[in-house]
């Protein structure tokens, strides 16, 4: 049998904020309805109860096996995830849960620009909210020295002690209190977490701050292994291109050296660098004379690479720039040399 939060607090003589404070930091399990309400098995409200004599003894016994549980439910939780987009939803999900908060942010920290990089936002239902811009922790000095001193702390609203432009930042979207938590990997500072209350100042337990400190060094743990997978999959990804499309490199060549021009050498190699490779635009230039060629689709995009390409001909030095699609690794700008240096064989044969 299962009782509400009210029925559990009415049976233990506490309030329904400590029965969801208790569940929230794991000192006491329940599950959730259809509708997000907890429910707690009645058999550990009893346990609390017929053992109330010993209250004291039996709460510090709970709290750190709860504890425990947590830090290993939350480890596998996270360790089993490599996919950033997931890691980042989980590690939210766990610490607003955790601390019955309604908002987390992650963020990546660059030490050398002391800049901040927000990698999501997420709200206690797992919806991603919109990304912020990076910043600079120059305008924000608190936060700042925390990072480099690698503790966690917490703003309320209402402390007049807190820092000004950290209160200013709640006061315009609403919120009452403000976890901070560095996420420290080897010894450094490599990002932080946000966790906010919107609806009350917070006086979080020691047992809380323990869980968060705990869960955020799980945290920037998985996400330094989700980077390094990322990377070898671009490489794996890199290693399955580059044959394909040295293939097509090699079968547009003939066309380049065929040139009898140095206009027609320019044009056949903007041409093979869209066919080729996943070019959206390929301009190349030598001496006084251009040639450019669109892709389909191709051009204006900011989140565009570019790969270049500079010999040096008898008539001046010839230049290769091939805009590219998000994502295409490191194997154009190789192709990108090698579409250059038969346009300048092509030209230096010409009378």
């Amino acid at each position: 049998m299962y009782l509400s939060v009210q029925l559990a607090a009415r049976r233990l003589g506490v309030s329904p904020h400590t029965i969801r404070r208790w569940t929230a930091s794991g000192f006491l399990p329940c599950t959730r309805t259809a509708g997000g309400h907890r429910r707690i098995k009645q058999e550990d409200i009893d346990e609390l109860a017929g053992l109330a004599c010993d209250r004291d003894h039996l709460a510090v016994r709970l709290a750190r096996e709860r504890e425990v549980e947590t830090l290993v439910d939350t480890s596998i939780a996270l360790t089993s995830r490599l996919d950033l987009t997931e890691l980042l939803a989980e590690i939210a999900r766990r610490m607003t849960g955790i601390l019955d908060c309604h908002f987390c942010a992650v963020s990546e920290y660059d030490e050398q620009s002391a800049t901040m990089r927000v990698l999501a936002d997420f709200d206690r239902h797992g919806h991603r909210l919109a990304d912020w811009q990076p910043y600079s922790l120059d305008e924000f000095p608190f936060t700042k020295r925390l990072m480099g001193e690698q503790e966690l702390a917490v703003i309320n609203i209402g402390d007049p002690r807190a820092d000004p432009t950290e209160t200013a930042i709640m006061r315009r979207f609403g919120d009452k209190s403000l976890l901070l938590v560095p996420l420290v990997y080897q010894g450094r500072s490599v990002g932080l977490l946000e966790v906010l209350d919107r609806l009350r100042e917070r006086r979080f337990t020691r047992q809380e701050l323990r869980l968060a400190r705990a869960l955020a060094g799980l945290a920037a743990v998985a996400l330094q292994n989700a980077k390094v997978f990322a990377r070898l999959s671009r490489g794996d990804d890199d290693g399955q291109r580059l044959p394909a499309a040295l293939d097509r490199v090699v079968a547009g060549l003939p066309a380049v050296a065929a040139a009898s021009t140095i206009d027609d050498a320019l044009r056949a190699a903007a041409t093979l660098a869209c066919r080729a490779l996943p070019g959206l635009t390929a301009v190349v230039t030598c001496g006084e004379a251009r040639a450019a060629v669109s892709s389909a689709g191709g051009g204006g995009r900011s989140d565009a690479q570019v790969a270049a390409a500079e010999t040096p001909t008898a008539h001046g030095p010839l230049a290769i720039t091939i805009t590219l699609a998000p994502g295409s690794g490191d194997t154009p700008a190789a192709l990108a040399r090698l579409i250059a240096m038969s346009a300048t064989q092509a030209i230096d044969r010409l009378p």
